[in-house]
């Protein structure tokens, strides 16, 4: 795929650079320029940021990716693509057309169509440049959307166990890297761990452990969306910005509802103000939900 972008945009690049300088003294360099676009399912345009912000060339392709009339609407007025582009890819645009950026990568982003969804978008641009002043910016830019959603898919995918639906180890330590890249936080930890696992797989097989696995998954995710298993029997709920009284009823009523479906387990919390150590209010959650076990055993 970079292979390809990198050939697209040095065409790009030769014929956007030729048109800029001839478009307006030969009409058969205009007809070259829409042929080649015109056949090309990527997004080709050539935008001038001096004298004044015009479109000198924009490829049929934009209709058939953001809707009819765009087109004819950006010829009109330039600034139909600042109002287009996603808020949060505002920044990428403006670098994009002031210079203040690194050409050699691609640029992602995200249009909005006439139907109000927003499509992401892979761009190769490169500047062109008049007495060290650069006067106009091309590009080639690629539907991505499918290939986006598709990574997503496959982020989330990595995030959840397989067995369970619940978060992950990956993803408990992705809230790790993350809280303590953040501002401290009321944080609260619960800890689980089914007592009888090992009896089940022996006496009923692995099918019935399971079983009882996505069972207590279920009841654990019906208090929070925080929610992780770590491997094993092992369940991990954060509390983000709530009570310790709050943590201490969650515990309360997780007893409760466990007891209720007849399922041994044991539970440790642990909760601290103006943290982001996650590990350290697990290995406290630990060692209570282990005191708890050798209790049970006694």
């Amino acid at each position: 795929m970079l292979w390809v972008g990198i050939m697209i945009g040095a065409v790009c690049t030769l014929l956007g650079r030729f048109m800029f300088q001839k478009m307006n003294r030969s009409s058969s360099v205009q007809s070259t320029i829409a042929t080649f676009g015109k056949h090309s399912k990527d997004i080709m345009y050539i935008f001038e940021v001096r004298p004044v912000y015009r479109f000198r060339y924009i490829s049929p392709a934009l209709d058939e990716h953001i809707g009819p009339g765009t087109v004819e609407a950006s010829y009109a007025d330039p600034s139909d693509c600042f109002d287009r582009i996603h808020p949060d890819d505002v920044e990428i645009l403006m670098s994009k057309i002031s210079g203040n950026c690194n050409y050699d990568e691609p640029f992602p982003q995200r249009w909005r169509t006439n139907d109000g969804t927003y499509i992401w978008f892979e761009e190769y641009t490169t500047p062109i440049y008049e007495n060290g002043e650069i006067v106009a910016v091309q590009g080639v830019i690629r539907n991505m959307d499918a290939a986006k959603a598709k990574q997503l898919e496959l982020e989330q995918m990595c995030q959840r166990d397989s067995l369970t639906g619940l978060y992950n180890r990956h993803a408990f330590d992705g809230l790790v890297a993350e809280l303590q890249d953040g501002p401290p936080l009321d944080l609260g930890v619960v800890t689980l761990d089914l007592n009888d696992l090992k009896q089940v797989n022996d006496r009923f097989g692995h099918v019935a452990g399971d079983a009882l696995l996505e069972q207590t998954a279920l009841c654990l995710s019906r208090f929070s969306q925080d929610t992780f298993r770590l491997g094993g029997d092992e369940f991990v709920i954060v509390c983000r910005q709530k009570t310790e009284q709050a943590v201490f009823e969650m515990v309360k009523k997780l007893r409760h509802d466990f007891t209720r479906h007849e399922l041994s387990v044991s539970l440790g919390s642990a909760y601290e103000t103006g943290t982001a150590d996650l590990p350290g209010l697990l290995r406290q959650a630990d060692r209570a939900m282990y005191q708890e076990k050798q209790r049970t055993k006694t």
